[in-house]
This record gives structure tokens, sequence and C-alpha cells, in this order.
């Protein structure tokens, strides 16, 4: 039986902790069973509520992490590249 992902639906090996596909903490098959069963529960829902949108910020914030460095990077070495050209 495989886990599937409830953020991206990508499936993944029975022994896999975290998504291959987006890196989100994957749920045991037992308890994903069990949410959909408790669908209609208010309590259920707002938990799968809760952790999809924790998943999706911390993949933007690393994302815009990621982003921010990579600039950083290219403006320094921008500016070592135009002092050596005019020294």
């Amino acid at each position: 039986m495989s886990k599937f992902c409830p953020n991206c639906g990508h499936e993944n090996k029975d022994v896999a902790t975290f998504c291959g596909n987006c890196g989100s903490k994957l749920v045991s098959p037992d308890f994903s069973s069990n949410l959909r069963d408790n669908g209609s529960s208010t309590n259920g829902s707002t938990t799968t509520t809760t952790t999809t949108t924790t998943a999706n910020t911390s993949s933007a914030s690393s994302s815009n992490d990621l982003g921010s460095v990579c600039c950083g990077v290219l403006i320094i070495l921008f500016v070592i590249i135009l002092i050596m050209s005019i020294g």
C-alpha cells in the first residue's frame, strides 16, 4: 500500500516520511483513511487544512530565501567585476 501526499497527491513508498515530489510530511495510510472517514467532522477538516497551509508556507519561505541568496550573490559578483574593470 502506498502513501499519498496530502499536499500534492504524489504517490510515495510505504516507508517514506516525506513526499518525494514536494517535501511535505506524509501521513500514515491508516491515519489518512480515518480523516477521510471523519470528513464531516469539523476537527478532522480543520487539522487537514492547517497542515496543508503550514506545508505551503514552509515551501514558499524556503523558495523566497533561496531566491534572496542567489540575488545577493549576483549583486556582489557584479560589484566585484565592476570594481576590477575600473581599477
